[in-house]
Parts: C-alpha cells; sequence; structure tokens
C-alpha cells in the first residue's frame, strides 16, 4: 500500500526543515534591517521534499534602475520578476525581487533580485513564511 504525501505536507516538511536549521540559515540585510532565509537553503529543503523538477521557476523580466551620480547615470538598483511552480499545483505565483549593485557588479545584483523574487514567490504558497511574518531572530 502506497500512501501519497500531499503538497500541503510537503509545504509543511518543507517549513519544518527551514525551522530546524534557522541557526545557520537565516541572515540580516543590512540595508533593511530584516532578515529573511538564504535563498540556497530554501532550494535545497525544496529539492529534498518536491524533488528534483517537481518545483521550479521560470523569469519573466530582469532590468537595472539608474540613479544620477555626479552628472552621470550608473545603475543602482537590479530588478527581476518570476513565476514559481509546483508540479500538480495550477496556481503559478508571480513576484518582484531586488537587490542593490554594489561595487559595479551587475551580475551578482540581478541573481540577488532572482533569489528573492524565488522566495517572496514561494512565500504564495507559505513557504519561508516566517520570514515574512518577522519572526526570525534578527528581525526589527
Amino acid at each position: 500500500m502506497t500512501t501519497e504525501i500531499t503538497v500541503k505536507e510537503k509545504i509543511k516538511k518543507v517549513n519544518e526543515i527551514l525551522l530546524k536549521g534557522e541557526k545557520n540559515n537565516v541572515s540580516p540585510d543590512s540595508y533593511s534591517g530584516y532578515t529573511g532565509y538564504k535563498p540556497q537553503y530554501i532550494v535545497d529543503a525544496m529539492n529534498e521534499v518536491f524533488e528534483i523538477g517537481g518545483w521550479g521557476y521560470e523569469e519573466n523580466k530582469t532590468h537595472t534602475v539608474n540613479e544620477v551620480v555626479d552628472g552621470k547615470e550608473k545603475p543602482s538598483l537590479a530588478l527581476s520578476r518570476v513565476n514559481v511552480f509546483i508540479v500538480g499545483v495550477e496556481f503559478s505565483p508571480k513576484a518582484w525581487g531586488q537587490s542593490r549593485i554594489t561595487r559595479g557588479d551587475i551580475g551578482d545584483a540581478k541573481k540577488g533580485a532572482m533569489t528573492d523574487a524565488i522566495k517572496k514567490a514561494l512565500s504564495y504558497f507559505s513557504i519561508g513564511n516566517r520570514a515574512y511574518r518577522g519572526l526570525l531572530k534578527g528581525d526589527k
């Protein structure tokens, strides 16, 4: 007899993994003062529970925002929009993420914006929701 684990039970397992590892898997944002889960820990928890290929994301759009510094336009912020999916679930939420461009590293900022968007989109499934409820140690 095989028992199929529901998506709701799998989401609960992902959050249990994140909660159990909170000593090492959270980091404060020095700019905003909020604390969130490190992206790799969320990806690892999703892969462990839903398995590779059982969930994913698609990037819809990435661009930079410029600011004027000393009379010259300079990229200062990367934005990314992704939608995430869980195989077998029709709902596929989209979310925007952002990351500041520091030391001219646009590629790293785009990666940061994408992982921010992935975490936000997964929160529509209540994955990593402790971060958005301000329950992680170090939150404002």
